[in-house]
């Protein structure tokens, strides 16, 4: 009954023993490997050992799920049934037989799958690229290689997961628009894959294998960008959010003009206002610079002519000065009533203006203040819109 029940173990696990994968590897090179297993072994343990004797009861373990030893990197994803191992810059030594497996508690023994790995420098199949990717309806190909050799072998291209497996000159759908078509060119020694139609099941790790030889490959597979935004499934306030307000409802457009052309009045009268302020002193300091040099101007000219008429009164009164006494005093009240006369009018010229300039200064800030004044008085002629509410009566 024991045994009988270690041979069910042994049929009911997604990877066995009896389907060996062969790898031929290239020194200093990488590479990843898929291992599937049943979602009841989620929550036990995973490893990856290793023997050089093709025998997995003394086989060494190297790493366990989601450790790294060495240059062995086990990483576990629960949500796929699937873990990976990673081994870097292999050597010819690491040549051998290689396990996945799954820790099974008591007398069972551990569900594996075994690998035989060969490093060499001319491995037999290779790809140019281990991991390719494509988006949702589009094209990913993926080319190849192998030795002169293997011409006569069979080439195929096979899902992990389900082990499915297509071959060369099979055009076979996969899906409902995705299709697999594989070509062999036997010249350049590979055989390239084209997917066509991709969908996101269709991601996943698949297997160039050529007669018992394989090689993973990873494919990803991408939601194609339409540039536009889906709303389906969305709550009313998401949708209201991402609309713009303008286009919402009625009451939103109401308030949003409104809300506009105040804000825009109250910047123009800010505006004018700042006008009004600069104005009025600007225009006052122009004036009283003008006048300024008017007074300048009027009081060089009256000097100089005062400068003219000088000479002559000064040789007529030294005239009339060997002559009688009272001559010389006349003619000396005559100079000096001509001067002061003179200065008078220059100073009378120059208080008037300066009248007229503060007549002028007093005039401009009542203007200014006037408009002011105007602007907080309420007018009777414009009556406040009353605000109304779209919401329905009852």
């Amino acid at each position: 009954m024991g045994c009988l029940l270690m041979v069910i173990v042994f049929i009911t696990s997604v990877e066995s023993l009896i389907s060996k994968k062969e790898l031929s590897l290239q020194p200093g090179g990488n590479i990843t490997i898929p291992c599937h297993y049943n979602k009841r072994f989620i929550q036990h343990k995973k490893y990856w050992c290793y023997d050089a004797g093709s025998a997995f009861n003394y086989c060494k373990i190297q790493a366990y799920a989601n450790n790294t030893a060495d240059r062995v990197t086990v990483t576990d994803y629960p949500d796929q049934n699937l873990f990976t191992v990673t081994m870097r810059n292999l050597q010819t030594g690491d040549t051998g037989s290689y396990w996945c497996a799954v820790e099974i508690e008591g007398l069972k023994p551990d569900v594996h799958k075994q690998f035989y790995i060969t490093v060499k420098s001319d491995p037999v199949v290779s790809v140019v690229e281990s991991s390719v990717g494509g988006q949702e309806g589009g094209v990913v190909r993926v080319q190849c290689i192998y030795s002169a050799g293997y011409q006569s072998e069979q080439k195929q291209w096979c899902r992990s997961k389900d082990r499915r497996c297509y071959t060369v000159g099979r055009r076979t759908d996969t899906s409902q628009n995705s299709a697999v078509q594989i070509n062999d060119d036997g010249r350049s020694r590979s055989f390239s894959v084209e997917m066509s139609g991709l969908k996101k099941s269709d991601a996943g790790w698949y297997w160039c294998r050529v007669g018992k030889l394989e090689v993973p490959v990873h494919l990803s597979v991408s939601r194609k960008n339409l540039g536009t935004t889906t709303t389906i499934g969305k709550t009313e306030a998401d949708i209201t959010e991402t609309l713009s307000p303008a286009v919402t409802t009625s009451a939103t457009v109401n308030h949003t003009s409104i809300s506009n052309s105040s804000f825009s009045s109250e910047k123009q009268r800010e505006k004018d206002g700042s006008l009004k302020l600069l104005w009025p002193p600007l225009a006052v300091a122009g004036l009283g610079l003008l006048l300024l040099i008017l007074v300048s101007i009027i009081t060089c000219v009256l000097r100089r002519k005062y400068k003219e008429t000088q000479p002559e009164r000064i040789s007529n009164a030294g005239v009339h000065t060997t002559s009688a006494t009272e001559d010389s005093i006349t003619y000396s009240t005559v100079l000096t009533t001509n001067k002061a006369r003179l200065f008078i009018q220059t100073y009378l010229f120059s208080f008037y203006f300066f009248i007229f300039l503060l007549l002028f200064f007093f005039i401009s800030i009542f203007s200014h203040f006037l408009p002011n004044l105007h602007c907080q008085l309420p007018n009777p002629l414009t009556r406040t819109p009353p605000i109304t509410s779209n919401a329905p009566t009852h």
